[in-house]
């Protein structure tokens, strides 16, 4: 799907304060930058110089050079340090410093050191896409929706399942043990996962390998074989699904069938609770990493060991990539414009895990959750 390119203005301003004489990045296969930059997916190698204002793109012979009216694009084989300093020296920069992420590849800033320019790290490209305009937030938005419905399907069979007694020598010889059943067979963490993907499909987005399915302390089956679901156990279903223009969503969400309270009720309350802290304390100014130690410290204050339960993984941006800048850690300020990742999670070694995760836009006017999805443990309530 055809997109704008994005990050021009934030390069060339980058390049103008620097005095350089021009700016390389160096994607090889599909990049999430690659696509901020261009408006689409290159999946080969591919240079990008940005040089006097104007946008250069050297690709493979081993594929077909795509018409783009904000670029100019043609065939290069020369390894890509090589093919960067050719379009450089073409415009009128032969030396001087060029600006690079710090992922450009070491073989490609040699090759450009090589070729005379002295070459300087910049976070120009990473602070753009961190802010996000009208367009990129709607399409996260979407993306978010149709997590929203992914999960949904999750809780809607969840729902209508039964509880079975286990065959004998059922779920690794346990079988005192009862089981969901659905739709005529009992229902494994595998199964379950494969409804939601099929929905996430019919929604027009993909799964992006993202979607897990945790049975309690048991789980997911870690690559072996499914794992069966039971009553009275938190089922952790999350999903990272990618749009058409390839920005992400994130969600997850906690249900247990057939409850007898305790655990997961207590850890539940407690994440529910760290998500409501997050739109006390996302507004325009306020520091993220205080962000990121509040989503921590409120899910402990309900007993939770800081140190061994409660989860470091409280989130950060999200957008072409699951994980991108700001973090939620350090002393970065947040912006409108910043999409935040928001997770909440306990982890047990006993009774398994409780899982909040949401999407959270930093606007002009306060932080704003998307989806609106139910955060209950009921499926039934969906």
């Amino acid at each position: 799907m055809r997109w704008s390119p994005r990050g021009g203005d934030a390069i060339d301003a980058a390049v103008s304060e620097r005095d350089a004489v021009g700016f390389v990045a160096v994607s090889r296969g599909a990049d999430p930058t690659s696509r901020y930059l261009t408006g689409r997916e290159f999946d080969c190698d591919l240079v990008f110089v940005r040089v006097d204002g104007e946008t250069h793109l050297r690709v493979p012979s081993t594929v077909e050079p795509p018409s783009l009216p904000v670029a100019s694009v043609r065939v290069d084989d020369r390894p890509p340090g090589t093919a960067a300093a050719a379009v450089l020296a073409e415009h009128g920069a032969s030396d001087g410093t060029v600006l690079a992420p710090r992922t450009v590849p070491h073989d490609a800033a040699l090759h450009l050191e090589s070729a005379g320019y002295d070459l300087a790290s910049t976070p120009a490209v990473e602070a753009a896409r961190a802010v996000k305009d009208d367009a990129e937030r709607d399409a996260i938005e979407a993306a978010q929706r149709a997590a929203t419905r992914g999960v949904g399907r999750a809780a809607a069979i969840l729902s209508a399942a039964t509880v079975e007694e286990a065959d004998d020598g059922d779920d690794n010889g346990d079988d005192e043990q009862s089981v969901l059943h659905w739709d005529g067979a009992p229902l494994s963490t595998e199964r379950l996962r494969r409804q939601v993907n099929a929905t996430l499909a019919a929604e027009g987005v993909d799964a992006a390998g993202a979607t897990t399915v945790r049975a309690g302390p048991r789980g997911d089956g870690g690559g072996g074989e499914p794992v069966e679901l039971r009553p009275g156990e938190p089922i952790v279903v999350s999903v990272g699904p990618r749009g058409p223009t390839g920005y992400r969503g994130a969600l997850a969400r906690t249900f247990v069938v057939d409850p007898d309270g305790g655990w997961e009720r207590r850890a539940h309350v407690a994440c529910d609770a760290a998500r409501k802290v997050s739109l006390a304390e996302a507004d325009p100014g306020d520091d993220a990493g205080f962000l990121g130690s509040e989503l921590r410290a409120e899910t402990a204050a309900f007993g939770f060991s800081m140190a061994d339960e409660v989860t470091r993984d409280v989130g950060g941006g999200i957008g072409l990539a699951a994980r991108e800048d700001p973090p939620l850690d350090g002393d970065r300020e947040l912006v409108a414009g910043n999409v935040l990742r928001v997770r909440a999670a306990v982890t047990h070694a006993d009774h398994g895990r409780v899982e909040l995760t949401d999407v959270l836009v930093v606007g002009d006017d306060g932080p704003r959750l998307l989806g609106g999805a139910p955060t209950g443990l009921d499926p039934s309530r969906w």
